[in-house]
């Protein structure tokens, strides 16, 4: 849900863009027939709801977001949550403290649930509505074809997916029935009732931005207009008067139909008078730079520009070396200068923690130290590989990525993520049963693999393990059970999967064993076993001194 939540965010950011862009178009296409204006919302359809597009040296849009992948952004947040900081302020030098704040996290889950509480609103009242003039309109009379007439209503609509009708409110005249007929026959012939519908629930999820609301409501106005004119052109200009006529007796006293997604309710009439009435058929050659200039700019906002090529990351390469030199000499100089705004104060601040008042930039541990490193650039992240030694003569290797972005109009470091290493790993001893237990349920609830895996001393390390435990939630843990001995423990714990990520665990409720044992220097974990408790050989046999 966290990456269908960001998901959404940057489509929306990006289509923010693109609905400016078809405001001000609309300017320039004034003189244009309005199905021009009407076709450009489709583009922002587009954008709103594909997830993907492709590269051109010809786009219109200022960023790119698929250049940084929901599942990157995911990743780097959820590493944030873990431990704020880390990278640039402990790298290499030992065990990595844990947090048990999750603040953005936090800011995110509350955000995905006003996100859905609104849309949930939005379209159980749009349903409920519509349920209500569905019913209301089982009293309708059966004029011809798929005509209907309504006593009571204030205006004509077209309701219905697949078989649409056009309800009208009844004492029109044959005269003003004609006209109304024809403009919802062209809505219809059109599918406008489908576009309508699809707009209104892609909007729906959007429902947070007011750019997205505000592309809806001209949309339809286009639409209509559109419509009007279509009609306009198939029945001739000598229409124009009756027609407008007929739109302004059909205003008095009436009332939009509301809420519902599957009615068109005739709106701005003095717009669409005015329209009407200056409408005079377009020259070819208007038409033809009209086509022209949608064409162009549809093209150039449905698609992102292209991505720096690759033989231009001499910078980057530069920054990269100096970020992994900065680690060789333990100086954080070098780095804080090449670090974005944020990054800076979550340095300064861990720099604060570590040392005090009198920091002094230092980075890193005095062993292992740093011998040489590699880099490899890919687009907007460089994997730097670390190779270190320490007094014994023993030999890491240590991965880093960081990513790079634009700050001010220059290159900067916008974060960095640092892959845990086997000699990460450290032993914890607990001094009583219930304290081990305690200690690794907060593993379980902090998805925080080096904690686990501290007190499973016997459990083998995985370089992908906390990537795996990224991907994993679990909301709740109870225990049911507890069977405790001299040297010995047995917890049965109920666990409360949120998901499973790429793990072995499955959404919903689970229970799991948690085998302790007590040697020399204090408790530890020897299972977390779904097999059940162990059988009376596991409590007589001896205990593993360590």
């Amino acid at each position: 849900m966290d990456k269908l939540f960001l998901q959404v965010l940057k489509m929306s950011i990006t289509s923010s863009y693109v609905i400016l862009f078809v405001i001000v178009a609309r300017i320039f296409l004034k003189k244009a027939p309005k199905f021009f204006s009407y076709a450009l919302w489709f583009i922002v359809l587009f954008r709103l709801i594909a997830p993907f597009s492709f590269e051109s040296i010809f786009s219109l849009i200022p960023f790119n977001t698929q250049t940084v992948p929901t599942n990157v952004v995911y990743s780097q947040i959820s590493r944030e949550i873990r431990s704020t900081g880390q990278v640039t302020n402990n790298s290499l030098s030992g065990p990595v403290a844990h947090t048990n704040g999750k603040p953005i996290q936090l800011w995110i889950e509350l955000g995905e649930i006003v996100w859905l509480l609104g849309m949930l609103a939005i379209l159980t009242y749009s349903f409920y509505k519509t349920v209500e003039l569905y019913i209301k309109l089982q009293n309708a009379e059966h004029v011809s074809k798929n005509v209907y007439e309504l006593t009571g209503l204030k205006t004509p609509f077209v309701f219905g997916i697949t078989k649409p009708k056009i309800y009208l409110p009844a004492g029109l005249s044959n005269h003003e029935k004609s006209y109304i007929i024809k403009h919802e026959q062209t809505h219809i012939k059109r599918l406008d009732h489908l576009a309508k519908l699809l707009a209104f629930i892609v909007f729906s999820i959007h429902w947070f931005n007011p750019l997205v609301w505000l592309a809806f409501f001209l949309m339809t106005e286009d639409m209509e207009l559109s419509c009007d004119e279509s009609v306009i052109r198939e029945l001739g200009s000598e229409v124009k008067k009756d027609y407008s006529t007929s739109l302004l007796m059909m205003s008095t006293g009436r009332r939009i139909i509301g809420a519902s997604p599957l009615t068109f309710g005739e709106n701005n009439v003095r717009r669409r008078i005015i329209n009407i009435l200056n409408y005079k058929k377009p020259r070819f050659w208007v038409v033809v730079i009209a086509t022209i200039a949608v064409l162009t700019v549809g093209f150039g906002l449905i698609t992102n520009p292209r991505t720096v090529p690759s033989n231009s990351n001499a910078e980057k390469i530069q920054k990269a070396e100096t970020w992994a030199e900065a680690l060789k000499t333990r100086d954080g100089k070098s780095r804080y200068a090449i670090m974005s705004e944020n990054m800076k104060e979550q340095f300064v601040a861990e720099q604060k923690k570590r040392s005090g008042e009198d920091w002094n930039y230092n980075i890193g541990g005095s062993s292992p130290w740093v011998v040489d490193y590699d880099i490899d650039i890919h687009r907007d992240t460089a994997t730097i590989t670390y190779h270190l030694a320490d007094s014994d003569g023993v030999k890491y290797e240590r991965t880093e990525i960081i990513t790079f972005g634009r700050e001010n109009n220059r290159l900067v470091i916008i974060s960095a993520i640092e892959k845990i290493a086997e000699w990460d790993r450290v032993n914890y001893f607990a001094p009583n049963a219930k304290r081990a237990m305690e200690v690794y349920v907060e593993g379980l609830l902090e998805s925080d693999y080096l904690k686990l895996l501290s007190l499973a001393h016997e459990a083998p390390f995985d370089p992908a393990g906390q990537d795996i435990w990224d991907t994993i939630k679990i909301i709740d843990v109870k225990v049911i059970r507890e069977d405790i001995r001299e040297n010995k423990a047995c917890y049965e714990l109920q666990l409360d999967i949120e998901d499973g990520g790429n793990s072995a665990f499955e959404k919903g409720i689970s229970t799991r064993w948690l085998w302790l044992v007590k040697g020399e220097h204090g408790w530890y974990v020897e299972g977390f076993m779904t097999g059940g408790a162990p059988d009376a050989s596991w409590w007589n046999s001896e205990s593993i001194k360590k």
